[in-house]
C-alpha cells in the first residue's frame, strides 16, 4: 500500500535516527523554453502492508512515454512496517510542458502515483 509520494528539492536523512527532512516540496516546475532539464530533484516514497522482498520501481513519465525508471530490491520485515525510499534524480529531462507523473510499482504491480505540472512561463 502506498502511503506517500512527495517531490522536493532534496531529502536530508539524519545519520543516527534515519529520520528524514524533505526540503522544498513542489508540484509544479516552470521553464522558459522546451526542451529543458531540471538539474536535480528528489522523490520521497513511503510504502507499507507488504512482507518479504519486493522489487520496487519509480517510473517517471508523461502520458504513455516512460522517461526514467529506477529502483531495486526492498525488504519488508512485516506488513506493519513502513519503508521509506528516497530517489535522487539528476538532469531530469522535460521535452514539452504538460502533466507528468511518478508512478510506483512493486513486483510490477501498480501501487500509486503523484502527478505534477510542468509549465512554460514568459521570458
Amino acid at each position: 500500500m502506498g502511503v506517500a509520494i512527495l517531490i522536493c528539492d532534496k531529502v536530508i536523512t539524519e545519520a543516527e535516527t534515519k529520520n528524514k527532512t524533505l526540503v522544498s516540496t513542489f508540484n509544479t516546475i516552470q521553464a522558459k523554453s522546451f526542451p529543458c532539464v531540471h538539474p536535480a530533484l528528489s522523490v520521497f516514497v513511503a510504502l507499507t502492508n507488504a512482507a518479504g522482498e519486493k522489487t520496487v520501481h519509480l517510473v517517471f513519465s508523461i502520458g504513455q512515454e516512460k522517461i526514467i525508471k529506477v529502483g531495486g530490491k526492498v525488504k519488508f520485515d512485516n506488513p506493519n512496517q513502513t519503508v521509506e525510499l528516497v530517489f535522487n534524480l539528476l538532469k531530469v529531462p522535460f521535452k514539452v510542458p504538460g502533466l507528468y507523473s511518478f508512478e510506483v510499482f512493486a513486483d510490477d504491480d501498480y501501487i500509486f502515483e503523484s502527478r505534477f505540472n510542468v509549465i512554460q512561463i514568459e521570458r
